[in-house]
């Protein structure tokens, strides 16, 4: 089943959906509108986040693809991990940056079918436990704390992915590795049966086709949502590297 023509939003992921549910309105500027955040270059030497983020998780792929290259300063808190990964990746149980790409049913698509893949996911790391048993994981930088909920949310979401594309797996577990955590609070792990997967799977597709199916854009302002929003009127993010919205959104609360 073909997009169907007349939608406005043609795909979604994790993150977009997410995007969504925080404002409409922030949505509709940044994927649909395209508008760019107007925040001003780092000093020399600082990194984007986002970047540091993209660079770190290709110095997990690279050490766990490849036996002669070194730990990074940046790995040494997930160096345990890696190494299993490292070792089951040597013996094909290990696969690497899995994309996963459904169609307007919910079947199994190609991710450059733009004509009718409408959802994506890339899993970082798959584990074959065994015929039944798959383990997922996915690397973050930055912070734990204060986004349990929504990274739980993205376990099971995980876990719905994997569980359309093989019906064979009865067990999931899934979890986040965060890179810049110490020992014992670095993972945030999830076990769930096929069952569970299967109930969890309903309220999944519907958070996506809410997406799919927006014809408005409405606002959505709360603190959280404006306060780091780039299309407000006002001042965005706080202290030295705060910096002035685009101001296509008046309605910023705080």
């Amino acid at each position: 089943m073909a997009i169907e023509p007349d939608r406005i939003v043609k795909s979604t992921s994790f993150s977009r959906a997410s995007d969504f549910n925080r404002c409409p309105l922030m949505f509709k500027y940044k994927h649909l509108d395209k508008i760019l955040d107007p925040a001003p270059e780092l000093p020399e030497g600082d990194e984007h986040p986002m970047d540091r983020g993209s660079r770190i998780h290709s110095l997990c792929e690279n050490y766990v693809q490849n036996p002669l290259i070194k730990p990074q300063h940046e790995l040494r808190h997930q160096l345990p991990l890696l190494d299993a990964f490292r070792a089951g990746y040597e013996k094909g149980k290990v696969d690497l940056e899995i994309p996963i790409a459904f169609d307007a049913n919910w079947e199994i698509s190609a991710g450059d079918d733009f004509a009718n893949t409408v959802y994506r996911m890339i899993i970082d790391v798959a584990v074959t436990v065994s015929d039944s048993r798959v383990y997922i994981l996915d690397w973050k930088t930055g912070k734990k704390k204060g986004n349990e909920v929504k990274h739980h949310d993205q376990l099971m979401e995980y876990a719905v992915g994997v569980a359309n594309v093989d019906p064979a797996i009865q067990i999931f577990d899934v979890a986040i590795g965060y890179l810049d955590l110490h020992p014992g609070e670095n993972l945030m792990k999830r076990t769930f049966t096929r069952t569970q997967v299967e109930q969890a799977t309903p309220k999944v597709r519907e958070r996506h086709e809410k997406v799919l199916n927006a014809t408005i854009f409405p606002a959505k302002p709360s603190q959280f949502a404006c306060r780091f929003c780039p299309f407000k009127a006002g001042t965005v993010g706080r202290g030295k590297r705060a910096y002035a919205g685009t101001g296509h959104c008046r309605r910023n609360i705080c």
